[in-house]
């Protein structure tokens, strides 16, 4: 009695484990082992395009955080380009202000410095005026016509 239940209960285990060696051991039909089989068969399938699903997920959503990566950092090279043609820009403009104010200042110096010119040439001429008067009144008129430059 104890070694048929054994014998049982191998043959349950077996018929559980495998459905082919179940057919072999105690004849089942072969209708049941192939739908079983097929059942077997189907999960592996399953399984494996379940796996096969699971991977080709994972893989694009690296394809996509990579993407998502790169179009950041293209983004961020991009303000980075920005920012400095406008740091350029900026420095540009400030530096051409800086020209002008020179140039302006450097205008008004000369112009300063001509009027300046401008005067000590009048006032040495009034001078030189006063002086050939003065010589005039003292010589005569007729010498002042000699010597006048503008009489």
């Amino acid at each position: 009695m104890y070694s048929k239940l054994k014998r049982v209960l191998v043959v349950c285990s077996l018929t559980v484990a495998s459905p082919v060696l179940a057919q072999s051991v105690h004849g089942a039909s072969p209708v049941t082992t192939s739908g079983v089989t097929e059942w077997v068969r189907d999960q592996r399938i399953e399984s494996r395009s379940s796996a096969e699903r699971a991977r080709l997920e994972r893989e694009r959503a690296e394809r996509e955080r990579q993407a998502r990566l790169e179009r950041e950092r293209q983004a961020r090279l991009e303000r980075e380009r920005q920012a400095r043609l406008e740091r350029e820009r900026q420095a540009r403009v400030e530096r051409e202000r800086i020209e002008r104010e020179r140039a302006r200042i450097e205008r008004e110096r000369l112009a300063r410095m001509e009027r300046e010119r401008a005067e000590r040439e009048r006032q040495a001429r009034v001078e030189r005026e006063r002086r050939e008067r003065a010589e005039c009144a003292r010589y005569g008129h007729a010498r002042c016509d000699t010597y006048s430059r503008h009489g």
